[in-house]
């Protein structure tokens, strides 16, 4: 550990364990809840909370409140979300999807997480969507699924959350082995070189349509896949989705790799990853043909122009969200697109 790292160390166990801690924690919450990607501040949020999570033993809980209204139940593993009210504390680009989605998303929407994790996005959407709208989550990884309910349970006076213990693919009635799962948040139906692929479990398969079928769903109107490189497969699954209730938003991650003769694209970790991968180009080319069109999220959370041919990076890789929206909504909702 850094001296500095030690120095964070120590200060959170004497924090930690005064009498004084109760108003501390209260300060650091604050703090963290205003400065979200400060490393010094995220490090002190980290400590402190493993301290706390030792002195008061194996009940030890906190309640995330988002600035939606929004509530997560939190234990030590995803503690974060309590301390800084946010996806990550690290991830900038995160931060205009948190944007668009509070602009975007009203009363009565449907909203459909793919690839819930903790719940982040459905317990802030949640309140937004009320009770005339709804959320469902979908998660594969079972250690997750404990949490996620806790989550949608305390969220029932907000509005309505439906926890699915699922993997979202192209097929359904099939079981496929999640690999990984113990790496919460990287954990995938593919086995990424990056993941241990001992460790896996067997995890139930469905896919939007037939889900969208067996519950009635009438309408989708914002739907998030970030599902670790299955992202097409479940647009695979969306046949008759998208021609009774089509999303009108599709969020989803976008891995973008240097072009075919660039030398960094030949590097053993980007030829891993773009193997594995959901290929961007075919994720864009399947939707346009769906009707959608491609655009950049802002750091103001609105829609943005997205750089005409843009799905290669100048690094070996690089991550990016993209938004892939129906005609109709820019003459419904002008508000929520940026000026050209």
């Amino acid at each position: 550990m850094s001296i500095k790292g030690s120095a964070v160390d120590f200060l959170s166990r004497v924090a930690a364990s005064g009498p004084w801690r109760s108003t501390l924690e209260k300060v650091l919450v604050s703090l963290a809840h205003k400065y979200p990607t400060s490393r010094t501040v995220l490090s002190f949020c980290r400590h402190f909370g493993s301290k706390l999570a030792v002195r008061e033993g194996p009940g030890f809980s906190r309640l995330a409140v988002f600035e939606t209204d929004g509530v997560m139940f939190c234990e030590e593993k995803n503690l974060g979300y309590y301390f800084c009210g946010t996806i990550t504390g690290l991830h900038i680009d995160e931060q205009c999807i948190v944007q668009l989605m509070r602009r975007l998303v009203r009363e009565g929407d449907v909203f459909f997480d793919l690839g819930a994790n903790f719940g982040y996005y459905s317990c802030l959407l949640v309140p937004l969507c009320g009770k005339s709208g709804a959320v469902h989550a979908f998660e594969a990884n079972p250690y997750l699924i404990p949490n996620l309910i806790r989550s949608a349970e305390l969220n029932h006076k907000n509005g309505n959350i439906y926890v699915n213990a699922v993997a979202i693919g192209k097929d359904s009635e099939t079981f496929l082995p999640l690999y990984d799962p113990e790496w919460i948040g990287c954990s995938s139906l593919y086995p990424h070189d990056w993941l241990n692929r001992v460790s896996k479990v067997l995890v139930p398969v469905t896919t939007v349509d037939k889900y969208v079928q067996e519950k009635c769903i009438k309408r989708i109107d914002v739907m998030k896949i970030d599902i670790e490189g299955a992202e097409l497969d479940a647009l695979l699954g969306m046949k008759d989705t998208f021609c009774v209730c089509p999303p009108k938003v599709i969020i989803c991650e976008l891995t973008l790799l240097p072009e075919e003769n660039d030398p960094l694209r030949h590097s053993p970790g980007v030829l891993r990853r773009a193997s594995s991968a959901a290929d961007p180009r075919r994720l864009v080319d399947f939707l346009k043909r769906k009707g959608y069109g491609l655009w950049a999220i802002g750091e103001d959370g609105r829609f943005s122009t997205w750089t005409e041919g843009k799905l290669t990076a100048a690094e070996p890789l690089k991550l990016a969200n993209a938004a892939f929206v129906l005609p109709e909504l820019q003459r419904l909702r002008p508000e929520i697109f940026a000026a050209r």
